[in-house]
């Protein structure tokens, strides 16, 4: 059954928005391959945020990460040069600019190259956080469209669920993601407790920031969650099948697995609220004079959790597993 992918497939404002970001990823890739600098064989560059999900409006910036990987590589050296990484760097400033998006979030501060080894080895360490590894794999498996480099994107990928899928591998029956599930939960939590240490940072409205969190940010995670638990994944081949999608059509995906048609008009109205929260970001809507438009949104995104909550209510899923998402 594919009811709910159909309900997304024919939402003709979400699909032109969809078009768009699409149009705009293969122009980015083109421009890329034109840089020797972005194209080595030692790189993977990805995007995330509005793009990755295919939801960019007219006012968008460009979320890059990048990964590094040599097979070779000596212990303890770098598979890009600090030289070389300024470079790739330089180039990505330049397109930025010649395509008209926004500048780089933090004066560039996040602009960094991280080595495939320390993004898995450094899962629980003190530099998960602080080297910004976490954010990286995660970002990696819920939300990225690569954009240069895709063999190593797809070996990091790889390479990233073999680390969480390990025990499934090794033949344990009763296997369950659950080493999967805790960090995309610790994710979701991470952000939250981000949001309430930056919301009175001057010059980032707190109520644009909410609204981030209560809409893309909530369905990139629990999208992901819901897929897991409706198709009781087991290995890492099925969860590869779900990182392909968008988070929307993740979820969409998911209700497809359940089948519950019930869901299917408020799964409608859901599209609708989401697509009028994105063309009040692209307009700057959120930004205006007034707080008019934060209480209708507010209100949506209580829709939003309503329905998140019927979903995880279905008796269709592993309760044993949803149970585990909420203890």
């Amino acid at each position: 059954m594919q009811e709910f992918s159909e309900i997304l497939s024919n939402h003709t404002r979400l699909q032109d928005r969809i078009a768009y970001s699409k149009d705009l990823l293969d122009r980015i890739r083109a421009r890329l391959n034109d840089h020797a600098s972005c194209s080595r064989p030692e790189l993977c560059i990805f995007a995330a945020g509005s793009l990755a999900r295919h939801e960019t409006g007219r006012i968008s910036d460009l979320d890059l990460f990048f990964v590094g990987h040599k097979p070779a590589r000596a212990m303890g050296s770098r598979s890009i040069s600090r030289l070389e990484e300024i470079e790739v760097f330089a180039d990505l400033i330049r397109l930025n600019e010649e395509l008209g998006l926004q500048s780089f979030s933090g004066d560039g501060r996040y602009l960094k190259i991280h080595e495939l080894d320390d993004i898995i080895d450094g899962t629980g360490s003190s530099d998960d956080d602080s080297e910004n590894l976490f954010t990286t794999r995660l970002l990696l498996l819920l939300e990225s469209k690569p954009t240069a480099g895709i063999a190593v994107y797809d070996h990091a990928v790889r390479e990233v669920l073999r680390m969480y899928f390990r025990d499934g591998v090794r033949g344990r029956k009763d296997f369950r993601p659950l080493f999967l599930l805790n960090d995309i939960l610790r994710y979701w939590r991470t952000l939250c407790l981000n949001y309430e240490r930056d919301r009175f940072e001057p010059g980032k409205p707190w109520w644009k920031r909410n609204l981030n969190l209560k809409f893309p940010r909530k369905l990139t995670v629990f999208s992901t969650v819901l897929a897991i638990i409706a198709t009781r994944m087991s290995s890492a081949d099925e969860f590869l099948v779900i990182a392909a999608k968008t988070p929307m059509e993740r979820i969409a995906f998911a209700l497809d697995q359940i089948g519950d048609l019930s869901l299917a008009t408020q799964f409608a109205s859901i599209l609708d609220d989401y697509e009028d929260f994105l063309a009040a970001k692209s307009h700057n809507e959120l930004d205006g004079p007034t707080t008019a438009p934060i209480a209708v949104f507010s209100e949506k995104a209580a829709q939003l959790d309503d329905f998140l909550h019927n979903v995880f209510a279905s008796a269709s899923l592993d309760r044993r597993l949803v149970r585990y998402v909420l203890i």
